[in-house]
């Protein structure tokens, strides 16, 4: 029998692993103090973000008697945690010494790891490494890696990747998305590269590699945005950079009432600090933010299982897997993303809070930095907690009662701001379970979704079969079981804007990941006997592992053409920000393409209205009935010429690939539209590039 199924027990953190926590401390204090030095802002901010996952996190975590696999989780989760919480409360009281705060948070990491001055612990000294040595290390490893044959598939898999990186940087519309063109189906030829060097690594007990090549399909799958685009994905990820330069400029929250961000304005503060103390550009902590997710994810979801009892090719199997079946496009500049993390790291602590009471002390600070960060994540987390309370399989029982008072002290004062958004869309999961979306659209979007939800399905049902063999096998699956299937009661009366269904199935990939990894890593390494079985069950595996590879790619990637944005429309809508005064409208056929909440600027115009950037399709369908010839542009040009201030309408090649690809309205009535608006009299090109053109009303007013 493989370990795959053998619970490990995990030895507490050996004594002498203090003394190497608190060099680590100290260095990272050292890169804190050297990101406020006249270094390159991308120098900086490199230096600033090793300090934050690494400094706060050590000097908490080395006063506990911890496993190293909760310590690991615990030490991201609790720098992000720390400074979440602290530039919030300086937020709310109006104060913002940047600089000061560093300088605190450092002090705090410094005093932590030099207790051992004033309290010995019997620790060994850390000994000094000679450079002989390093080098000799280093020799031995280079030898030992020219003899890893999975490594070298991965090196081999990343300089493919660099090749199919040059012929993805200028990619025209593709209803099936970026996979379908240009050297696009090479992303799926790295990503299986990468998943049969794990395979084959796991066969041969070389987790290092393993590690490898995990890392190697972050890099594939989530940096090839990065390196291909001048600017980040996804239309929202604008709105949170408009926000976050607000707290920047005025060193405040935003008004209340204009947006539900300023309520919840632990992810905004804290990158507003990391950028006031780098002076890193925003856009590009931006552009690189989803990789160094992903990365976190693997750790602390890799955690979490080695805190279950298992060993380290089922941790490593549970990240690869979770990163695989992610297809959710939640991994961009959000808070999202970051509660996500700290919610998982609660989760690590709570496991060990068995025999570590300390760790579910500190699970509640986590909480508590973690409620005004995001609107939903914390509830899914308390329902977690619950479920773990009352099976007893957390210390002590307890524990949700904190993490309650926390939500509700949190919530009311709040509730007029919740209210228009809804704090219940009714009770019923199956309406609330459906999509935003409901265009029938092109064979692409029919295609793309039919994979996702064959996807999204098949990895449940797995999950479900793996949850009954580990029980069976009486295994530790029950935590895995709840982390897995408790996000569904989030259908049960909330549907989110339509977006409910894909945020339960984000919360539920680290629980299926966990689950599903045993039992793969037992059917990938045991030795059939029968000689049908050694034929059939590799083929088989062969082929579900590539789907499932290719499904996640094609999830992640399908709406490339919706998704990507420009550099020329963010200056355009930068200079219209800054220049025109408020009231002002701006319209786009739709919500895509021209960022127009990317500055602190936006708040100007929605103070005064809140609605100035509605899109034209989410005016009433009536509106829209037999468009472009069912007098839109006069309505357009009647209700621009009554309107205070300057009115623009926009087109972009997103937002015509959106109506296109979802088939919102029919085959060349953008274009048609377009062409009206030129010969319009009362409308003239304001500004125009290939990827946009934008309008401007200059008709009489009345």
């Amino acid at each position: 029998m493989s370990d795959l199924l053998t619970a490990e027990r995990l030895d507490t953190r050996a004594p002498e692993l203090t003394r190497y926590y608190d060099v680590a401390a100290l260095a990272s204090a050292v890169a804190g103090l050297a990101s406020l030095a006249p270094l390159p802002s991308s120098v900086s901010a490199v230096l600033l973000a090793v300090f934050v996952l690494i400094g706060p996190g050590l000097a908490v975590v080395t006063w506990l008697r911890l496993p190293v696999a909760a310590a690991v989780a615990a030490v991201p989760v609790l720098g992000l945690s720390v400074v979440t919480a602290a530039t919030t409360v300086l937020a709310w009281f109006y104060r913002w010494p940047a600089t000061g705060l560093l300088l605190v948070i450092v002090l705090a990491v410094v005093a932590s790891a030099l207790r051992h001055r004033w309290h010995d612990t019997g620790a060994e000294p850390v000994r000094a490494v000679t450079v002989q040595q390093v080098s000799c290390r280093l020799a031995q490893w280079w030898h030992a890696a020219r003899r890893n044959r999975p490594l070298i598939l991965v090196a081999v898999a990343l300089a493919v990747w660099v090749a199919v990186l040059f012929g993805l940087g200028s990619t025209a519309y593709a209803q099936f998305g970026l996979l379908f063109v240009g050297s696009g189906p090479g992303l799926v030829v790295c990503a299986l590269m990468m998943l049969g060097a794990f395979v084959w690594a796991l066969r041969e007990r070389a987790v290092g590699t393993a590690a490898a090549a995990v890392l190697g399909v972050i890099v594939v799958e989530r940096l090839t945005p990065t390196l291909i685009t001048d600017v980040p994905i996804y239309g929202w990820t604008y709105k949170h950079l408009g926000v976050v330069d607000y707290i920047q400029q005025f060193q405040t929250l935003p008004p209340k009432g204009v947006d539900i961000y300023g309520e919840w304005p632990g992810f905004f503060t804290a990158f507003a600090w990391f950028g006031d103390i780098t002076s890193a550009d925003m856009m590009s902590i931006a552009h690189w933010f989803a990789p160094v997710i992903h990365v976190l994810l693997a750790v602390v979801i890799a955690a979490i299982a080695r805190l279950l009892g298992f060993g380290m090719r089922v941790a490593l199997t549970a990240a690869m897997v979770a990163e695989l079946v992610n297809w959710v496009g939640q991994d961009y500049f959000s808070p999202q993303a970051i509660a996500l993390v700290m919610a998982l790291g609660v989760v690590a602590l709570l496991v060990v809070s068995t025999e570590h009471r300390s760790a579910a002390y500190l699970s509640i600070l986590v909480f508590a930095a973690l409620v005004p960060t995001h609107q939903l994540t914390p509830y899914w987390l308390f329902g977690v907690t619950v479920a773990l309370a009352v099976t007893r399989k957390i210390r002590p029982w307890w524990i949700p009662v904190p993490y309650f008072a926390i939500l509700v002290a949190y919530l009311v004062p709040r509730l007029d701001i919740v209210a228009p958004y809804g704090l219940l869309s009714g009770f019923n999961p199956v309406d609330n379970a459906a999509s935003n979306v409901t265009a029938v659209g092109t064979f692409g979007k029919i295609f793309t979704s039919a994979v996702c939800r064959s996807l999204s399905a098949g990895i449940i049902l797995l999950a479900v079969v793996c949850a009954i063999l580990l029980w069976r096998r009486k295994r530790p699956a029950w935590v895995a079981t709840v982390m897995a299937f408790s996000s569904f009661a989030l259908l049960a009366g909330q549907s989110y804007g339509g977006e409910a269904i894909f945020r339960v199935y984000l919360y539920a990939v680290p629980g299926c990941a966990i689950l599903i990894a045993p039992i793969l890593v037992d059917t990938l390494t045991i030795r059939f006997r029968s000689g049908l079985l050694r034929r059939v069950v590799p083929v088989g595996l062969a082929s579900g592992l590539a789907y499932v590879t290719f499904a996640g790619l094609q999830g992640y990637f399908g709406l490339w053409s919706l998704v990507i944005g420009y550099q020329s429309q963010v200056t355009f809508a930068e200079d219209i920000l800054a220049n025109e005064k408020p009231p002002a409208t701006i319209i786009s056929l739709y919500p895509a393409g021209l960022p127009t909440r990317v500055s602190a600027d936006y708040l100007e115009f929605a103070v005064v209205d809140k609605d100035f950037d509605q899109p034209l399709l989410a005016l009433p369908p009536a509106v829209l009935e037999g468009f472009p010839h069912g007098g839109q542009i006069e309505m357009l040009t009647a209700d621009a010429a009554e309107r205070d201030g300057d009115t623009y309408l926009v087109f972009n090649t997103q937002g015509t690939a959106a109506i296109r690809y979802y088939g919102y309205l029919p085959d060349g009535s953008v274009e048609n539209f377009e062409d009206q608006m030129r010969s319009s009299p009362d409308w003239s090109v304001y500004a125009q590039d290939d990827n946009s053109t934008i309008f401007r009303y200059t008709g009489p007013r009345r």
